[in-house]
């Protein structure tokens, strides 16, 4: 009986770290290459991505993004101490999206990318990518 219970703790134990582990996505290739901080993190339907870049031009290489893609900007907001920035919409095939940009520091903000309500990984990566390659400029 001894060893049916220490099975079950074992079990239990790699079940909660294996649940508590998210799932990151490279994005080593392309255009973010050199732009982004360490790796994406695809959890929950939301991409995100750190760059070494102010809040302003990570600001613009998004709204960028999002007319490169053809997609219609319906909001866009900007809290008080401009360390939040939120951009929401739809895209050309009318699903909503929503780029939002956290100042991590004065030189680094997080992007945060979600299509939908259940989230788009691929069309996430591009919206990404592209970020990325406007930083370049």
């Amino acid at each position: 009986m001894d060893h049916w219970r220490k099975g079950v703790w074992i079990f239990l134990l790699l079940f909660i770290g294996m649940a508590s582990m998210g799932c990151a996505v490279f994005l080593a290739a392309g255009a973010g290459a050199g732009v982004g901080i360490g790796a994406a993190e695809y959890i929950r339907g939301e991409l995100k991505q750190s760059y070494t870049a102010p809040m302003e031009k990570t600001w613009q290489a998004s709204l960028a993004a999002a007319e490169e893609l053809k997609m219609r900007v319906a909001e866009k907001s900007i809290d008080n101490l401009n360390q939040n920035r939120v951009i929401k919409g739809k895209t050309d095939e009318g699903r909503d999206f929503q780029i939002a940009l956290e100042a991590t520091s004065k030189e680094v903000t997080a992007a945060k990318v979600r299509i939908g309500v259940f989230g788009d990984e691929a069309y996430s990566k591009r919206i990404q990518e592209l970020i990325a390659k406007n930083l370049k400029q």
